[in-house]
């Protein structure tokens, strides 16, 4: 190989790593948006069943007892489970968990073929079409973000703490070995 086939090679499998970690970060910030939406969606919930639960245990009460207070006081509870609904139909974190959720499945899978060509360009360099197949992994990733919703900064920090202080998607050797058949185990 010559020096400048040699450097192109080094820069086309330094290229294809940089693309592989910034589709770990991306998958991981999808999927920690995600939580963060369901987050939303389940205080959203609660604090729906509360306004209701409010509204109607201070109308039933001011029924039994007679009292004007609480009648005021369900008119006020009613007219906040109100707003809190119009205000709900504006903003749809289940939705946006679940467009979250899809972007990361589809990054998983694309991080994964990253991970396979890397494999592959160490195994036997010469049988792959480099520049080809990073260009098509390039265009699924394309395809992925045009689709994908914006993450949050707050995702981003919460990938950033489970890549590298949680150590998410790290395994030791040992802890692979208990996953796979005797006969697959590297020790």
């Amino acid at each position: 190989m010559s020096s400048s086939q040699g450097t192109g090679h080094t820069a086309n499998v330094q290229a294809i790593r940089e693309a592989f970690g910034r589709v770990v970060y991306s998958h991981k910030a999808h999927e920690k948006a995600r939580e963060l939406e369901a987050a939303k969606a389940d205080k959203a919930k609660w604090v729906n069943i509360t306004l209701v639960t409010l509204t109607s245990g201070t109308l039933l009460a001011s029924v039994i007892t007679n009292k004007q207070l609480l009648l005021y006081i369900s008119s006020g509870a009613s007219a906040l489970a109100l707003a809190f609904t119009i205000f709900q139909l504006s903003f749809t974190p289940e939705k946006a968990a679940e467009q979250h959720r899809a972007a990361a499945k589809e990054l998983w899978y694309i991080r994964e073929l990253y991970l396979h060509l890397l494999t592959d360009i160490q195994t036997d360099p010469h049988s792959v079409d480099i520049p080809r197949r990073r260009d098509e992994l390039l265009e699924k990733l394309n395809h992925v973000y045009r689709l994908a919703p914006d993450t949050s900064s707050s995702a981003y920090r919460a990938a950033q703490r489970a890549l590298q202080i949680d150590e998410d998607m790290t395994f030791s050797s040992s802890e692979i070995d208990r996953f796979l058949p005797e006969a697959l185990r590297a020790s």
